[in-house]
């Protein structure tokens, strides 16, 4: 008996343990892999098979020589102080905007199941929706956001949000915030819901005021919740690049290259696969590293705080 529903077991997980690992498991030990290797499809020379009259190159294995060429250029450096600022910067703005509107959505008062429909659609929108959405409106020549200013006589010319590097950056931190902030406001707006009442009416009856009941009551009810936000958040500022593809291309210059962007450039528009690779694993250790970071900063902190 114990070894048939073994059996029947096995035959119900197996379908999605197949699956996961062609669509998982796979794909991460073939890049881990290529991280590895020296391939350049635009190569002439070298190892290659031929097949029915196509060269086809064969991966070199050459160890840690991609990731020791990417951390020597100063361009990976350069894109990876960019990247920090950005993950903080958007991090910042998207928990803290997400927060304040969650407090606010989880009060009572007129149009309220409205406001929680129209919060979800920038974040339903697709991102390249969202940055040709944003070209309409930031744009030097034709923007709406432009011609207001304009018509409204506070500025005496068009600004052009994306001539400089700087500017260009928190452009792409503001859109990105735009667009993913309803997320965070969804997940703490369920955790505020979550939090019994009566805790709240013993902090009254104690004589707490609000921001005492912020922060002794439903901030340490919500610190799973703001861990998930965070690194939700910070993941996804990492791994950020269709805004940039619509928006910037990188540019100008190099001012907007992100690791992520930089790592998709290196292996798709340059075909150099193994430094891609090796790129973008780098900014996998680091999304890890700050997970690890966040679960000892939320849940430390805030267990010191309740004690």
């Amino acid at each position: 008996m114990k070894r048939s529903e073994r059996a029947l077991a096995w035959l119900f997980v197996g379908p999605a343990l197949l699956v996961i690992g062609l669509v998982v498991v796979f794909p991460l030990a073939y890049s881990l892999w290529l991280s590895f290797t020296d391939v350049n499809l635009l190569r002439a020379t070298g190892p290659a098979l031929e097949l029915w009259g196509m060269r086809v190159p064969l991966f070199h294995w050459i160890g840690a020589r991609n990731y020791t060429q990417v951390l020597a250029d100063p361009l990976y450096w350069d894109s990876l102080w960019r990247t920090l600022y950005f993950v903080a910067a958007f991090v910042a703005e998207a928990a803290l905007v997400g927060f304040g509107m969650a407090l606010v959505l989880n009060e009572r008062f007129p149009g309220r199941p409205l406001l929680r429909s129209l919060l979800l659609v920038p974040w339903s929108l697709s991102r390249i929706v969202v940055g040709l959405l944003w070209i309409g409106i930031l744009d030097f020549e034709f923007g709406a956001l432009n011609g207001l200013l304009l018509r409204a006589g506070l500025v005496d010319g068009a600004i052009a949000f994306f001539k400089e590097g700087w500017s260009a950056l928190n452009v792409l931190v503001s859109v990105y915030m735009w667009n993913q902030a309803p997320f965070a406001t969804l997940l703490l707006l369920a955790g505020m819901q979550s939090i019994p009442t009566e805790l709240y009416m013993a902090a009254e009856v104690d004589g707490a005021g609000y921001w005492q009941r912020l922060r002794y009551v439903t901030l340490p009810a919500l610190r799973g919740i703001l861990f998930l936000v965070l690194v939700v958040s910070t993941v996804n500022g990492f791994l950020m690049l269709d805004l940039i593809y619509i928006l910037t291309m990188g540019g100008p210059g190099n001012e907007t290259t992100t690791i992520s962007w930089l790592g998709f450039q290196t292996a798709f528009q340059f075909f150099k696969f193994g430094p891609g690779t090796a790129i973008l694993y780098t900014l996998t250790v680091l999304c890890l590293l700050l997970t690890v970071v966040y679960h000892k900063i939320v849940f430390r902190r805030l267990e010191a705080a309740e004690l």
